[in-house]
């Protein structure tokens, strides 16, 4: 089973990732760290949903009381992970300096749908872990 602080811990880093991206894209232009950043937020988020869909989702669905949670948090992600991999795919860092405030605006939405989406699994699906891992002890 995942440990809870593990998750938590990868949430805060791409939430913190989220916000130097956000102000990264405020600027008049694309900064000097920009495709690091970029770079460091895909590597985190496509490792944590890994964690997610091959460890968290199938086991939290053996368990009659958290079936059908489990179930809807994995559908809806598998939606924002498509979502994600469509907005990173499509802007190469040649658009991104081509196109510099549509790069901004489509990264303050898939940004605000990322922040979101960590705010609810914190809230309504991570303390089902806690739950379960006592009630398995």
């Amino acid at each position: 089973m995942l440990d809870r602080l593990i998750l938590s811990k990868e949430h805060a880093e791409l939430e913190a990732l989220a916000v130097k991206l956000l102000e990264e894209v405020e600027a008049a232009a694309p900064g000097k760290t920009l495709s690091a950043l970029r770079w460091r937020l895909n590597h985190v988020l496509m490792v944590h949903l890994a964690k997610e869909d091959k460890v968290l989702y199938p086991y939290l669905q053996l368990l009659p009381e958290t079936r059908a949670l489990a179930l809807r948090f994995e559908i809806e992600m598998g939606a924002l992970a498509q979502t994600y991999l469509a907005y990173a795919s499509s802007w190469p860092i040649e658009r991104v300096e081509a196109d510099w405030r549509g790069f901004g605006d489509a990264t303050r939405t898939i940004m605000r749908a990322l922040r979101r989406r960590i705010l609810r699994e914190e809230r309504d699906l991570y303390p089902r872990i806690t739950l379960i891992s006592s009630a398995a002890a």
